[in-house]
């Protein structure tokens, strides 16, 4: 009896030890089927702001209503935020950087034979505010002399310089991942309907800077959409602008998120209703005072209005001016 009795039992005991881990491959294979969304950027795309980035930035609350959505409600969505408080678009180009580990994370889910439907499939980037900061900086010859032509020259290649770092990372991630979609989130101004000294100028001065964003994400193949807040946001920035004067509030982030869904998902934008409860302050006019330069025609024109806006002759007021939204812009927190 004892000899008929001890194959079964060696078999059972066998299929103890086995089971923990068969089992224990379950969970890993599930992970494994779970598509992905990257997000890419600066202090906005962090969180910074909210009591808590990493459930009250606009990525958090976008990933979190696309979990819920038909088209991930039983597949799921993971969130890899690669974002960080202070990058500039350059920063995303750097060895290891924010880039690199996209890319990298695109090529190994498409290389993971074990799942067909792991790929990363939503890709959100914003970037350019912290590309200015620059200019401000003791290297920078407009520290010293922001008349100087070494100045001017520097400005223009700040705006060179971010659009073709966005060009290369949306030309790289574009090409790692063909089929996914790839979303480009504007700037807003912080300082819209608040009275704030600095809101007419800082209006022009991202709208310029929004302006290179844009031109960069018209590029048909690159095959990008845009997701605009600038609008959306004039008239705000006492209702939607965190309490230091510059990232969005709780609210602010709610509305950057339904704007990037809309993009998403394909649709119109549909802000709640209760976050356009407020009626939007009065927008404050362009000022007709700080422009000194001629502005001439074309995009050197555009470059010396610029500078004339945001970098007047007197660096201090210039850094006031200019600097103030930028220097904490994505700096901070």
């Amino acid at each position: 009896m004892g000899r008929l009795l001890a194959p079964p039992l060696a078999a059972f005991l066998f299929l103890g030890l086995l089971l923990p881990s068969l089992l224990a491959l379950v969970p890993r294979a599930q992970a494994a089927e779970t598509p992905a969304y990257i997000a890419l950027g600066d202090s906005l795309a962090f969180g910074v702001g909210v009591s808590d980035p990493s459930t009250g930035s606009y990525v958090a609350l976008t990933s979190d209503v696309l979990r819920t959505s038909e088209r991930y409600r039983e597949r799921g969505l993971q969130l890899i935020n690669l974002s960080a408080p202070g990058a500039t678009s350059g920063d995303l180009l750097l060895p290891d950087g924010q880039l690199d580990s996209a890319v990298k994370e695109i090529r190994d889910r498409q290389q993971d034979t074990s799942s067909a439907d792991d790929n990363v499939e939503i890709i959100s980037i914003d970037i350019g505010g912290n590309d200015l900061l620059s200019l401000t900086s003791r290297e920078s010859p407009c520290f010293s002399d922001s008349a100087a032509e070494a100045c001017l020259q520097r400005f223009g290649s700040v705006l060179a310089d971010l659009h073709d770092n966005l060009t290369e990372a949306l030309r790289r991630l574009r090409e790692a991942a063909p089929d996914a979609g790839i979303f480009v989130i504007d700037l807003y101004n912080p300082y819209s309907g608040t009275g704030n000294p600095l809101e007419p100028i800082a209006g022009l001065a991202v709208q310029q800077l929004n302006g290179v964003i844009g031109a960069v994400s018209a590029d048909a193949e690159l095959q990008v959409k845009m997701a605009d807040i600038f609008q959306l946001f004039q008239g705000r920035g006492r209702q939607w602008i965190a309490a230091d004067g510059l990232h969005p509030n709780e609210k602010g982030y709610a509305v950057m998120a339904e704007v990037l869904l809309a993009a998403i998902q394909g649709r119109q934008v549909s802000i709640p209703a209760d976050l356009l409860a407020e009626t939007p302050a009065p927008v404050a006019p362009p000022s007709d005072g700080s422009v000194t330069a001629d502005s001439g025609s074309g995009s050197d024109g555009d470059s010396l209005l610029l500078l004339a806006i945001a970098i007047p002759v007197s660096f201090a007021a210039g850094l006031l001016i200019s600097g103030a939204y930028f220097l904490a812009r994505g700096r901070s927190g």
